[in-house]
């Protein structure tokens, strides 16, 4: 069934408004094991997210088809809701072409990609080592009975390595993945002789004394655990309690060296996006500056209760693309020699109890990563226990990287030089 006929449908069956958004995902994938072919992979997906209204209830859905069932179904759902919330519809939207849909074609990069994964030969105790490349289109269009018809489309490409070192039976594993907008932009070898190379290190670990240290966050922890800021600023989180942002808005709590901006409109980023997934458009925003919470984020629905307009942060609820911690000037080599004595994080993982809060927002967090002595890496550590706060954790920040780097399309970091944070060692029941 088209658009038309289903709008049509929709109007005969008496229901005031209804509008899709269609997302369609065209990929190509490979995945090598030691140099390797294990799987080569061609998708293209389709899906519906549809919003009805009738008798002025809103009720949503989502499908892969467009179909009268679907239609007998919202109805059946508007019917048995006791929700009397009336959502918008777009109107007198200018139009916006869907992209042609691109060729893909990965072969240069299969073939790129066999030949470093070569260099596994010059590390002998590396045991595994797996490669896996995608590229993406994701096209995000609005249609509705009010001949509204907008696209927006966007491009990413992905890198992903992990490296296992093993000797007679100690193993160690370090990994590491990268998300770019051009594939171009990717340093093939470099970026495996590095995973390479630290899990060679991994091998040798040391247990760390229980204290406060100062740390380098890589770019990737540091991404993941920004990432949390999204749920903090939620304007529905914040209006319900249950964010530790609540009160702190247009209040000074981080470092001034801190920065946070979202700007999904910058397509050199891979989370371009001209309109969120409601339709509103988008634009560049700060969300802490120098220190100060400057913004919360919302979709439709929440700006109704606040008597407010949305942000344009519509994304399976309310979340962001292209927010990001605006990068400083140093590499991650001389935040390394800034640091000197310390450690350095390269990946974590919630466990056992551990995590991060964003309703209380304290962090307890199993580390893994690196021993920093005279600003190289000795060796590595064995697994620890960071306890603390976001609030702690972002105000004691020292210096800013240059390295700013995307693995997700909602936010991303630079590496982070952070004083004093309390290290404990990890202690197996």
């Amino acid at each position: 069934m088209n658009y038309e006929e289903f709008f049509a449908l929709a109007k005969k069956k008496k229901i005031d408004n209804i509008q899709i958004t269609e997302k369609t995902t065209i990929s190509s994938s490979f995945e090598l094991i030691n140099q390797e072919l294990d799987s080569y992979d061609d998708s293209n997906n389709i899906n519906y997210s549809i919003k009805a209204e009738k008798d002025g209830k809103t009720v949503k859905t989502q499908t892969e088809y467009l179909s009268e069932e679907i239609l007998d179904d919202l109805i059946i759902n508007i019917e048995n809701t006791d929700s009397s919330y009336e959502d918008e519809y777009l109107k007198e939207k200018e139009q916006i072409t869907k992209e042609e849909v691109p060729s893909f074609d990965i072969s240069n990069e299969l073939k790129s990609l066999k030949e470093c994964a070569k260099l596994r030969k010059k590390y002998s105790d590396i045991d595994k080592l797996t490669i896996s490349f995608s590229e993406d289109y994701i096209n995000t269009r609005i249609i509705n009975a009010n001949s509204v018809d907008i696209s927006t489309a966007s491009h990413q490409c992905k890198l992903y390595v992990e490296a296992i070192a093993r000797k007679d039976d100690q193993y160690a594993s370090f990994s590491n993945q990268l998300l770019e907008t051009d594939k171009n932009k990717f340093n093939f070898s470099q970026f495996i002789e590095d995973a390479l190379t630290k899990a060679t290190i991994l091998m040798n670990k040391e247990k760390l004394e229980t204290k406060k240290y100062n740390l380098v966050l890589d770019s990737a922890i540091a991404s993941c655990i920004i990432s949390n800021l999204a749920t903090m600023v939620s304007a529905a989180n914040i209006r319900e309690k249950t964010s530790c942002l609540e009160k702190k808005i247009n209040t000074k709590v981080f470092s001034e060296k801190l920065t946070i901006i979202e700007d999904p409109r910058d397509k050199k980023y891979p989370g371009y996006r001209l309109f969120d997934d409601e339709g509103t458009e988008t634009y560049k925003k700060n969300i802490v500056k120098n220190g100060i919470i400057e913004t919360s984020i919302s979709n439709i629905k929440e700006a109704k209760i606040n008597k407010s307009i949305s942000t344009g942060n519509a994304y399976s609820g309310i979340g962001t693309r292209n927010m990001y911690i605006v990068p400083g000037e140093k590499t991650l080599e001389e935040l390394l020699q800034e640091l000197d004595n310390g450690i350095y994080i390269t990946d974590y993982m919630g466990a056992s109890g551990t995590s991060i809060s964003t309703v209380t927002g304290n962090i307890s967090l199993q580390i893994f990563g690196f021993k920093i002595e005279d600003g190289k890496i000795v060796s590595g550590i064995e697994p620890c226990i960071m306890t603390t706060t976001i609030f702690e954790l972002l105000s004691n920040i020292r210096e800013v990287g240059s390295d700013l780097q995307f693995i997700m399309t909602s936010s991303a970091s630079p590496s982070l030089l952070i004083d004093s944070i309390s290290i404990a060692r990890w202690q197996v029941k």
